[in-house]
Order: C-alpha cells, then sequence, then structure tokens
C-alpha cells in the first residue's frame, strides 16, 4: 500500500487506487500518516479536523471517520491502517509506504552526496526526490490545522529545488537550466538564491549584461515587495560578475569566449537579410563589417544572433556580444566596452586607464585571431568605431536603430517590417499549429494590426499562449480598437509602446514635434511640404527633420511620387503612439491649428489650381477663407500638373477632412470637401481609382459635422455637393433631391451664389430626365440670380444650360442666343472647359437643325480643347458628337471609328450615361450601314440602360430608332408600337421629337 500527500491526498492498493471519503476524514487520516507508529490523542484530532470550535459530538464524530476509513481500507484490500488504544489512534506502515517518508530519505542522501563532491550524483538523487511532489502538499484537505504543515514542506520543495540547481551547476551543466530558471525567478521574484544561480547560468553563456539586469531587477522586486536590499550572497555573485571573476565557471571551462545568446526557436523568414549578412560576413581578406538597422521591433538583434550562430564554426577563437545600449538615455561608453572585453581576454589583466591605451591592446589581442563580434544596440558611428578590430581575420555585426552611414566599409542591411506570409507564419508558430490553422483569417488581421511588425507579433502571440481560453478573433476584435492597440501590445516586460518610447525620447525637441504632429494627422503618406506646414519651418528644414527621422527608423521614406517630392510615412504603430504623445504633450488649441494649417494648405493649392485652369461649373462658395499660402516652388509644381497632385494626395486630402470632421473643425471640413469637389478631384474626370468614393466619404464626414455644430450654410454647401455627386453619378433622383434641400436653406441664408449654383444643377438634371419646362425655369431663375453677381462662369453655365434645354424643345433661336451668351461669358471667365462644352452644345444644335457641317466643324473645335485637358470622358463625348456629324453627312466609317472609340472609354471610366448614348450612336451607324441585327443588340442594349438611369426622353429616342430597325426587319407592329411609346413620351417631356414625328409646329 501507498500515501501520498505531496500534491493531492491519494492512497493505492494492490488493485489500484483507493478512494478515500470527504475532507475531514481526509484530514484526520493525514494527522495520522504524519505521526505513524506514534499514538496519536483524540483531542489532537480533533484540533486538527474542527480546529478551535469543534462541535460537542466531535468525539463520536472522530470515531465514526475512523470507522470509514477501516472499511474504505478493508474493501480495497488492505493491511489494517489505523489501530487504537485508551490515549487515541495510531497509523501503522510499512517502510516507505509514505511519500514524505522517501522524499526525506532521499533529500538526505542527496545532501550527503552534494558534501561528498557528488555533484552529478547529489543532482539526480534531488531530482528524483522532487520527482515525487505532485502538486501542493495535502491537496483536497481544505482549510485543516495541518496548513502549517503543508506551508513548511512546500518550503522545503523549493529549498531542495535550489540545492539541486546548484548542485548541477557545480556539476557544470548550467546551459540546460537557463528555461527552468527564468521560470523559476519570473514565479518567485523574491528568492534570492534562485536569483544568483540564474546570474551565474547567464554569465557562463557570456551573457554578463543580462546578468547583471536580473541582480536589478530583483532589487527593485526585493525593494518594492519587502523593503529590503538584496542580501550577501546575491551581492556577492553581482560582485564576482562585474569583476569577471573565473570562480564563477565550472571547472575545466574554456576560455575561449563563447558569448552569444541564443536567437529564439521560432526564427522566422529574413532569407534575403541571412544570405546576404552570411556573405558579407564569409568574405575573405579585411574585415568584414555588417550593419543590420531598422526601427524598435522588427527583429535586428534575433536576425544578428542567427547570423552569429550560424557563422560560428567560421570564428573558432570566439564569439562576443556587447550590448551598447544604444537607444538608452545612458549608453555605453567605447573605454566602458573595451574594459570588459579585456577583461574577458584575461580576468587577471591590468586594463589600462585611456581609452586610446584600450583601443590598442583590445586590437593588439585580437591581432592575428578569427573573432566574431556582435555590437548590440549601437547609438552611432562615434560608438562603433573605437571597438572595431584593426586587422583581418575578424568580423563585426552591429544592430543599431539609425542607419550608421558613416560608418565607412559597412555593408549595410535595412530591416522592415515583415512580409505578410512570414508575419502570419511567425504569429502560427509562437501560438501552434492547430490554434493558428483554425483561424487563418484571424492569424491575417492580427499580423496586419501589427502592422507586421515582429516584436508586436511576439507580444500577440505571447499573449494567446498565457490565455488559452482566447480564440484568436477576440484578440483580433481587441486590437481593432485603435485607442487601445498599444495597450494590447504588451506582455511583460515587451511592450510596443515602451520600444518606440526609447527612440522618441533621444530625439531633439523639433524632431519630437514633428513627430506627434504627424501622428496626429494621421495621414496614410505625405511629402515634406506637409510636414513644414505642421512644423511652420520652411520645406527644406522640414525635409531635414524627416530625414533625420528616417535615420533612426521611425519615419519611413516611401519614394517619389509624379511630382517628384519625395513621400514618407509612418508605421501604424508609430503612428499610434505619436498621436498619444501629441494628445499628451500639446493642447488642444495647439492641435488644432495644426490641422487648420495643414488642411488650410491643400485648400490654398486646390484654389490655384482652379484659378489656373477654371472648370465649367461655378463653385458653391465664392472663395475660401480657411486657405493658408504654400511654398512658391511647391505650388508651381502641382499648378503645372494637377491631376498628378491629386492622384498623389488621393488617400491623404480624404483623410485630412476625416481628420477636421472628426475634430469639429467644421469650417474647415466644409471648405476643403467643397474645394475638392469643385476640381477636377471631385470626379469629374473619373481619372482617379475611386472617382467618386473619396467625393462622398469627404462630403458625408464634413456633412456630420456641419449638423452637429449647427452649420446651417456648411449643410446646404455640402448638400448641393451631394447633389452634383449623384448627378454625375447618373442618379438624376437623389440629385434632385439633395439639391432640393439645400435650396431653401441658401434661400433663408440669404446666400444668393449657393441658390444660383443649385438653381442651375436642379436645371441640369431635370434636362437630363426629360422634365424639360422645369429645367427650363431652374435655369432661368439661375441667370436672373447670376445677371447681379461679378462672375461671368456663372453665368456661362446658366445660359448654357438653357441652350441646351431650348435645343431639346425646338426652341431653335433661343437655343442659339443662350449658346452665344455662354460662349462669350465663359471665354470673358477664361474658362477654355466651358467655352469647350459649349462648343458641343452648339454642335447638338447645328445638328439638330440639319446643319452637319457645322455641326462637325464644333464638335472638332470642342474635341481640339478637350484633348489638351486631360479629360477623357468629356474627350470621348464630343468624340460622340463628331461621330454622329459625320454619320449625317454620310462618312459613316469613319464615325463607326469614333463611337467605339467612345464607347470603350466610357465602359472604361464605368460612365453609364456615355454608354447609353454611344450605343444608341452606334446603332444609328448600324442602321445606316444595313447592319440590321447588329443595330438591334446595340439599340436593345442602350434602352436597357436608359430604364436602369429612368431617362425616360433618351429612353423615347432609342425606341424612335429601334422602330426604323423592326420596321427594316418586317417588324411592323413592333415598330408602331414602339414608335407610339416614344410619340408619347415626346409629348410629355415637352421635346422637339414629337413635332419632328407629327409634323406640327414647336
Amino acid at each position: 500500500m501507498r500515501f501520498f500527500l505531496l500534491g493531492p491526498m491519494e492512497a493505492s492498493g494492490p488493485s489500484g487506487p483507493v478512494v478515500l471519503p470527504g475532507v475531514k476524514p481526509r484530514a484526520l487520516l493525514a494527522a495520522l500518516l504524519l505521526e505513524h507508529g506514534r499514538t496519536v490523542p483524540v483531542d489532537r484530532l480533533i484540533g486538527v479536523v474542527w480546529g478551535e470550535d469543534p462541535p460537542a459530538t466531535a468525539r463520536a464524530v472522530v470515531q465514526t471517520y475512523v470507522a470509514t476509513l477501516r472499511r474504505t481500507f478493508d474493501g480495497a484490500g488492505l493491511p489494517p491502517v489505523i489501530t487504537s488504544d485508551r490515549h487515541g489512534y495510531r497509523a501503522d506502515l510499512p517502510a516507505d509506504a509514505l511519500d514524505v517518508h522517501r522524499f526525506d530519505r532521499l533529500v538526505e542522501q542527496g545532501r550527503q552526496a552534494a558534501q561528498d563532491g557528488d555533484h552529478t550524483g547529489a543532482g539526480r538523487i534531488l531530482a528524483t526526490a522532487l520527482a515525487l511532489w505532485r502538486g501542493p502538499a495535502f491537496g483536497g484537505i481544505g482549510e485543516s490545522f495541518l496548513r502549517a504543515e503543508a506551508v513548511r514542506l512546500d518550503e522545503l520543495r523549493l529549498t531542495v529545488l535550489e540545492e539541486r540547481i546548484d548542485a548541477d551547476l557545480a556539476a557544470g551543466q548550467g546551459a540546460r537550466l537557463l528555461a527552468e530558471l527564468t521560470g523559476l525567478v519570473t514565479e518567485h521574484p523574491t528568492r534570492e538564491r534562485l536569483r544568483a544561480s540564474l546570474m551565474v547560468v547567464l554569465y557562463r553563456a557570456g551573457r554578463q549584461s543580462d546578468a547583471l539586469e536580473v541582480y536589478e531587477r530583483g532589487r527593485r522586486a526585493l525593494l518594492d515587495e519587502l523593503g529590503i536590499d538584496p542580501g550577501p550572497e546575491l551581492r556577492r555573485v553581482q560582485a564576482a560578475i562585474l569583476r569577471y571573476d573565473p570562480d564563477l565557471l565550472p571547472a575545466g571551462t574554456s576560455r575561449t569566449p563563447r558569448q552569444l545568446p541564443s536567437p529564439p526557436s521560432d526564427f522566422t523568414g529574413r532569407e534575403t537579410e541571412l544570405a546576404a549578412l552570411s556573405q558579407v560576413l564569409r568574405r575573405p581578406g579585411g574585415m568584414p563589417i555588417g550593419v543590420v538597422s531598422g526601427a524598435g521591433g522588427t527583429g535586428k538583434s534575433t536576425l544578428a544572433l542567427r547570423v552569429a550562430h550560424d557563422l560560428a564554426e567560421h570564428f573558432p577563437d570566439g564569439q562576443y556580444h556587447v550590448e551598447l545600449h544604444g537607444s538608452t538615455a545612458s549608453p555605453a561608453t567605447p573605454e566602458e566596452v573595451l574594459g570588459r572585453v579585456l577583461r574577458d581576454f584575461d580576468s587577471a589583466t591590468t586594463v589600462p586607464g585611456s581609452v586610446e591605451e584600450r583601443v590598442a591592446r583590445y586590437r593588439t589581442v585580437l591581432a592575428g585571431t578569427r573573432t566574431l563580434i556582435v555590437f548590440d544596440d549601437a547609438a552611432n558611428e562615434a560608438q562603433v568605431r573605437p571597438l572595431l578590430p584593426g586587422g583581418p581575420g575578424c568580423a563585426v555585426l552591429v544592430t543599431s536603430r539609425n542607419r550608421l552611414p558613416a560608418l565607412a566599409g559597412a555593408t549595410f542591411v535595412e530591416l522592415g517590417v515583415l512580409p505578410a506570409d512570414a508575419a502570419d507564419l511567425l504569429l502560427t508558430r509562437i501560438v501552434g499549429a492547430e490554434r493558428g490553422d483554425a483561424e487563418p483569417a484571424a492569424v491575417t488581421e492580427i499580423t496586419r494590426l501589427c502592422g507586421q511588425l515582429p516584436l508586436a507579433i511576439r507580444v500577440a502571440g505571447a499573449r494567446l499562449v498565457s490565455r488559452r481560453q482566447w480564440t484568436l478573433s477576440r484578440l483580433a476584435d481587441r486590437l481593432a480598437r485603435e485607442q487601445d492597440r498599444l495597450d494590447e501590445l504588451a506582455v511583460g516586460d515587451q511592450q510596443v509602446r515602451a520600444s518606440i518610447n526609447l527612440s522618441y525620447e533621444l530625439l531633439p525637441e523639433l524632431a519630437r514635434k514633428a513627430l506627434r504632429r504627424l501622428g496626429l494627422l494621421g495621414l496614410p503618406d505625405f511629402p515634406a511640404w506637409i510636414a513644414a506646414a505642421a512644423l511652420e519651418v520652411e520645406p527644406d528644414d522640414a525635409e531635414d527633420v524627416l530625414e533625420a527621422l528616417v535615420d533612426v527608423s521611425l519615419v519611413e521614406a516611401d519614394g517619389a511620387d509624379p511630382l517628384g517630392l519625395m513621400r514618407y510615412r509612418l508605421h501604424d504603430l508609430v503612428r499610434l503612439f505619436a498621436l498619444e504623445r501629441a494628445t499628451a504633450e500639446e493642447t488642444a488649441e495647439a492641435r488644432a491649428a495644426v490641422v487648420e494649417r495643414v488642411v488650410g494648405s491643400w485648400i490654398w493649392l486646390v484654389e490655384r489650381i482652379d484659378e489656373a485652369a477654371p472648370l465649367f461649373l461655378p463653385s458653391v462658395q465664392a472663395g475660401f477663407r480657411k486657405g493658408r499660402p504654400v511654398d512658391p516652388e511647391i505650388t508651381r509644381r502641382v499648378v503645372d500638373r494637377p491631376y498628378d497632385f491629386f492622384r498623389a494626395e488621393e488617400p491623404t486630402l480624404t483623410a485630412a477632412v476625416e481628420l477636421a470632421s472628426a475634430m469639429d473643425l467644421d469650417a474647415l471640413a466644409i471648405e476643403l470637401a467643397t474645394a475638392l469637389s469643385g476640381s477636377a478631384f471631385g470626379g469629374h474626370h473619373r481619372i482617379f481609382a475611386d472617382p467618386f468614393g473619396a467625393w462622398k466619404r469627404t462630403h458625408d464626414v464634413a456633412l456630420d459635422a456641419a449638423r452637429r455644430n449647427d452649420n446651417v450654410l456648411g449643410e446646404a454647401t455640402l448638400l448641393a455637393g451631394l447633389g452634383q455627386l449623384h448627378y454625375e453619378l447618373d442618379d438624376f433622383p437623389a440629385s434632385r433631391a439633395h439639391l432640393s434641400q439645400a435650396l431653401p436653406m441658401f434661400r433663408a441664408a440669404g446666400d444668393v451664389r449657393g441658390e444660383a449654383t443649385t438653381l442651375a444643377a436642379l436645371g441640369a438634371a431635370c434636362r437630363d430626365q426629360g422634365y424639360l419646362p422645369e429645367a427650363l425655369h431652374f435655369v432661368d431663375q439661375a441667370r436672373k440670380i447670376w445677371s447681379g453677381l461679378p462672375e461671368a462662369g456663372g453665368m456661362g453655365n446658366a445660359r448654357r444650360l438653357a441652350g441646351t434645354v431650348h435645343v431639346e424643345m425646338g426652341h431653335y433661336a433661343e437655343a442659339y442666343a443662350a449658346l452665344t451668351e455662354a460662349r462669350a461669358a465663359f471665354a470673358e471667365a477664361s474658362s477654355r472647359r466651358g467655352e469647350a462644352l459649349t462648343l458641343r452644345s452648339l454642335s447638338l444644335y447645328h445638328r439638330a437643325r440639319g446643319e452637319w457641317a457645322d455641326a462637325e466643324a464644333c464638335a472638332r473645335a470642342a474635341l481640339a480643347i478637350f484633348e489638351q485637358t486631360e479629360d477623357p470622358m468629356l474627350v470621348a463625348y464630343c468624340e460622340r458628337a463628331l461621330a454622329k456629324a459625320l454619320l449625317r453627312r454620310g462618312d459613316s466609317a469613319e464615325a463607326r471609328r469614333l463611337a467605339e472609340r467612345s464607347l470603350a472609354v466610357s465602359r472604361t471610366l464605368a460612365d453609364a450615361f456615355g454608354q447609353a448614348c454611344t450605343l444608341r450612336v452606334l446603332g444609328e451607324i448600324h442602321l445606316a450601314d444595313g447592319r440590321l441585327y447588329q443595330a438591334e443588340q446595340c439599340l436593345e442594349d442602350a434602352l436597357a440602360r436608359w430604364t436602369d438611369l429612368r431617362v425616360e426622353l433618351f429612353r423615347a429616342r432609342t425606341q424612335r430608332t429601334l422602330a426604323e430597325v423592326h420596321q427594316a426587319l418586317g417588324n411592323v407592329d413592333t415598330a408602331r408600337r414602339m414608335t407610339a411609346e416614344a410619340l408619347e413620351t415626346f409629348r410629355l417631356c415637352g421635346a422637339r421629337d414629337h413635332a419632328e414625328l407629327t409634323g406640327t409646329a414647336v
């Protein structure tokens, strides 16, 4: 039989485990087992079971518990265990039946072996004793008076564990103890003996700085938790490490330095960098130097250690690892480092006093050797240069957050974040393949939110490992909250925030301010002039600051944009850190002023673009009060190449409106959103990847800000802008709805310019849906207002729209007069686009009157202008107008070529209105050439698109042409039906087509 008290209380017999009764009978049995062979009085047993408050029936209950235990043992086939006499009860056990006694005996044997110098045997015997433990002593007996004995046994267990570690150290087995001791010291931070052993193990591994850091953490723990200083033994070990005492090394140890710490076993990726550094450091002749630079947390040290271990056999005379602490406020000086390394060579040596003498001694000792030296976390070139060996044979590997470009002869490897696949693989290796493979989408999302930064991924992985109950998706959800992300990326002494802060604290004030303000702006990327506006300095000075931040890996250079300006970006986690610092260190007024300056700079540039090349549509606002002048050279580049500017700045401009809106700088957000929608950025030219998405996003967020701040005029301005957006999207009902909301707001505010612009936009939306009388009403009201305003462009737009409506209605005299006035007004406003659009409208006028040559001439003149303005959509519209004129003149081949090219452009630009128009033209061309089935196909396609767009007038015109096709095909009934439907639509719309078909006067 066996009884077990070193862990959960258990018993076993010939047939296996014995099920013991409840908590109190177990406590009684434990008391008897500990005193086996001796009678335990009943009063003492009562005290063990009930403490100081036993029941009146305690003696009787003790008898019941004893009887229960006897029945249990008898049923398990055990011989009698508990006997009684007149004084109490006694447990009778065979030798070694109780694990406590076996433990005591083995501990005594292990201690004797250690005294005899058999450290290997002592370690083995003590390990056997410790293996008897299955958990805290006396598990399952509740809060009995035996708890003090349990505490004594648990303390004895820790003491024996310390003795076993001492024996293993004395036997030279330090390497395998590192992981165990690290965990034990974390679990028991104030046990000085364990901490001293860990320091010795680290020292023997060549990690003196880590050993001293363990001492420092222990000193703080003792002070914080117990209010005391380290004891004499721990201080002795620290002093021995500081003087490089060889007595800390096991007997017979080689004095050849092998100081490289182990790299993480889950090292992932970096194949290209590994190959490049390996090739450099193995290069024959000379003294190769490799420099690994990058932001904190990119894995520079891990990469360096991996390379160093891979190449260790090529450097048989030793491998040194030296912490330079360059990212701290107190970097190691060359004098300190040289003193340490020279003592490593010979602890008995007298180290020279001056730096020059130490350098000379150091280089003399290394001369002719094959030694690899890893300098981790260098501050700058000046710190490293005195530490370089003097001749061939040795190799040096340096890591630094700075680029160290002035380190002559070095090969530089700049480390960024991990590629997406390597980042996912690293996280999967940390959390385990089973968890990672079960949630691959969550793995990818976590690494994305970590910015694929190795340190952040390791922290996220460590959190998941320590929280086995969490799904990966849960951590991904927590990381998704930007305001909490840096808090989530912290575990133990690994913190992303702290890593970034090391670099931040070493920056000069202007660079810190730049980083804070760039974090506040939160832009996806930016040129130097943005930083200049944020800092109120010249662009060249801002570029110098940014390049300094690039050198310390806090800002990333992102290449030149189409204007030839270098662009920069912040890693997402650096951006969040910088935003935290901006919130903590800058006042709300200062933060608002930064945004006002930067956004004002964009507004000013957009104004200059519009001045240089006015669009044909007048802006809702006459001018912008928030604009801030920008450097003349930057302005020149932007105005010369506006489309390249907008392409480069599209995501940045959208982010700027969103930021201003979020900060409730509503007037600023409204001005930038309005300025952008009235420019090429707005999507009129469909040159961007998402031509209308940015327009909608900027207006939606600015509209929210306007409403939050009761800015009624701003709300009207943005509603009008959304109305124009829906017009561009061919959603004419939605356009009219937004414009109709804006119109009374402008009138109530007395903003006649906004009223006139909105009226003209309503006229355009009504015209394109075939509501011709309503369109004429709106544009005539706009004309009356513009006549009292000093802006020719607004009048030009109103008169051009009126002219096109008159053409649709067959009012040719009024149409010609209006279009002539429009052309003159646009010329006065220097709007070449307005003139070109009016020429295209004149082409439609002449075509409606059957004046084919004039129609062709006007279309060609409009086309020539638009071909110079980088406006592919209006080029396509002019080519379609020219195609119709050429068709009427009998040149169907050229007409078809132009129409097909126009259709291709409309499809590329996702212009549904343009596609429908051009398909109708192609149908007419095929009809003229006798290709009836091709004509039918094109016209049916156009008809379906007009139906989707709810544009009845153009749908009716397509029906009219399609009826001609059916007539030619012999489908007389279909032709008659379609003609009748079209005729009714023409009548309802008041279109000229009704008179053309019926022969009545317009």
